[in-house]
């Protein structure tokens, strides 16, 4: 499977599973909700790793991928999260159209990494394809300046996570990506396994409705578990995480297609450019 592949796969997940992602956040709040989320993903890996032979200790990698697991699937989803809850998923996810340039810039300085001109051209009319989003969605709600602005921190912190998390495959390329992943999960159980306990959060799940369970189980199988695996699989396969992470980027306009598709709605000349600034963005990424 090529790492584009892998990483629209990962994309097209992540805005299905955002759209409950946010209305269990706001009905379980953000430290509950991402602690049942992570030991859901934790023991998914943990599963796979046993029955793949997958389960061993990558003492080279470990420094990178413990620092991954606290920087972007702990602290940086607790921002991020918080962001869902209160300005909604897709509003949310236009800020990560910020992530591919933030990323570049880390490499450069973390993994010593540069960008071919053609490369950058291509992060340049993703940039404008959600850019052309935010414009059509600009008369459906205003969006809290506090909240977005704790959406780009967490951002930024998932961007320095991603870096890290490449560090981990430079220095092991044999590293498994559910390896990886189990590893980086373990963190976040931990973390906010003891954060949970000094609030007083609630651990149980007998107070939640069986409707409840399906969808933060059915939402973690499938955007923590599955997308957080391709997502990895592609970082591992491509050189430069950027790129991943632009094409990873365009989860708003999927979800953008789907309600177009789903309120019977005519294209906007917003949509149209949108549409055309990510052709052009995915051709220029893939083949530039």
């Amino acid at each position: 499977m090529s790492a584009y592949l892998a990483v629209f796969i990962s994309s097209l997940l992540w805005a299905i599973s955002t759209q409950i992602y946010a209305k269990m956040v706001q009905k379980l709040t953000v430290y509950r909700f991402n602690f049942y989320k992570s030991i859901i993903a934790f023991v998914c890996f943990f599963i796979v790793c046993i029955f793949t032979g997958n389960f061993y200790f990558p003492k080279e990698a470990m420094p990178y991928l413990l620092l991954s697991g606290f920087l972007g699937f702990t602290l940086a989803d607790l921002f991020i999260f918080y962001s869902f809850s209160k300005n909604g998923p897709a509003r949310t996810m236009i800020f990560s159209s910020f992530s591919p340039s933030i990323i570049a810039i880390y490499s450069y300085f973390i993994l010593g990494k540069t960008l071919p001109a053609q490369k950058v051209v291509g992060l340049f009319f993703l940039l404008l394809c959600l850019l052309f989003i935010a414009l059509e969605r600009r008369n459906r709600g205003n969006v809290s300046l506090r909240v977005a602005l704790l959406a780009i921190i967490g951002i930024n912190i998932e961007a320095l996570g991603v870096v890290f998390t490449k560090k981990s495959f430079m220095v092991m390329p044999d590293l498994s990506p559910f390896t990886a992943n189990l590893y980086r999960v373990a963190v976040a159980v931990i973390i906010l396994g003891i954060v949970n306990s000094i609030k007083g959060v609630k651990f149980g799940v007998r107070d939640l409705d069986l409707g409840t369970k399906g969808r933060v189980l059915s939402s973690t199988f499938l955007g923590t578990f599955l997308a957080l695996y391709f997502y990895l699989y592609a970082i591992s396969h491509y050189s430069h995480p950027s790129i991943i992470a632009g094409i990873g980027s365009l989860a708003p306009i999927y979800a953008s297609i789907y309600e177009h598709w789903r309120d019977k709605k005519r294209p906007n000349r917003y949509f149209m450019g949108a549409i055309v600034s990510m052709i052009c963005g995915v051709l220029f990424l893939i083949f530039g």
